[in-house]
């Protein structure tokens, strides 16, 4: 009895030995294998890059409330005004997306063309006064071809942009709001549109020159208009237009001036 007592204490403390010498290396693959890695020291633990990548981390940003709009809270006067005053059957528009599929410069618009139609309905003014769709378009109608109801949508983003002009709501595209009003100016002026006197004219209004030599633009302005020069499409006088009495009559008419 003594005997085999004895050869049971002696494989017991053999077994629990062999269990307390495994090699270093078992035991990183036991650890690595259930997920669990050796504690660290803090020297080593100051130079993982793992830890100081997450120190020096910035935090998290909260998240931004997205604001909430109300559908119908405007009433239709906006929208009874805009189909008075450019004669566009916007109610009929249904939201096809035609007229953003067909634009070439949707791309850049954060108000998409069917996005505008449908911001008229709901009678949201600002936003749209201060898109940067109304000074992107470039008016080629194709939007209006498209558009399966002949809702005239380019002649609505016009008249938005006129709107917007004659506001106090500071455009978001500045230059080109600029170059409308240059436009403009020299429309009056002549009647028709000399390219010269424009760019002059544009050129002349504070702070553009200077954005161009910052951007690096004037260099390729004089190269565009030394190839206009030798096509013989660039006139240094400018001509005025026979019918120059009716155009500036219809520019009093659309800003609304009597005489």
């Amino acid at each position: 009895m003594k005997y085999v007592f004895n050869t049971c204490k002696n494989t017991l403390s053999r077994n629990h030995k062999s269990q307390l010498s495994v090699p270093v290396d078992r035991i990183k693959i036991l650890s690595g294998r259930h997920g669990r890695q050796p504690r660290q020291s803090e020297n080593n633990r100051m130079q993982d890059p793992n830890v100081i990548a997450a120190e020096n981390s910035p935090a998290p940003k909260p998240a931004q409330k997205r604001e909430r709009l109300v559908i119908g809270d405007r009433g239709n006067y906006f929208l009874n005004r805009i189909e008075g005053e450019t004669a566009a059957n916007i109610s009929a528009c249904y939201q096809c997306e035609r007229c953003t599929n067909a634009c070439p410069v949707s791309y850049y618009m954060n108000v998409k063309p069917h996005q505008v139609l449908r911001y008229v309905q709901l009678g949201w003014r600002e936003k749209l006064l201060e898109s940067s769709t109304i000074w992107v378009c470039l008016s080629c109608e194709m939007c209006s071809t498209f558009c399966p109801n002949d809702v005239a949508v380019a002649t609505v983003i016009n008249h938005l942009r006129n709107l917007a002009f004659h506001s106090s709501i500071e455009p978001s595209e500045r230059l080109l709001a600029v170059f409308h009003q240059t436009f403009l100016e020299q429309l009056h002026r002549f009647g028709r549109i000399n390219e010269l006197w424009l760019m002059n004219a544009f050129n002349s209004k504070p702070r553009i020159l200077k954005e161009k030599l910052e951007a690096g633009l004037v260099k390729e302005e004089i190269l565009l208009g030394l190839d206009l020069w030798r096509k013989g499409r660039l006139h240094l006088i400018p001509r005025r237009s026979k019918a120059i009495k009716e155009i500036r009559d219809v520019y009093r008419r659309k800003r609304g001036e009597v005489f």
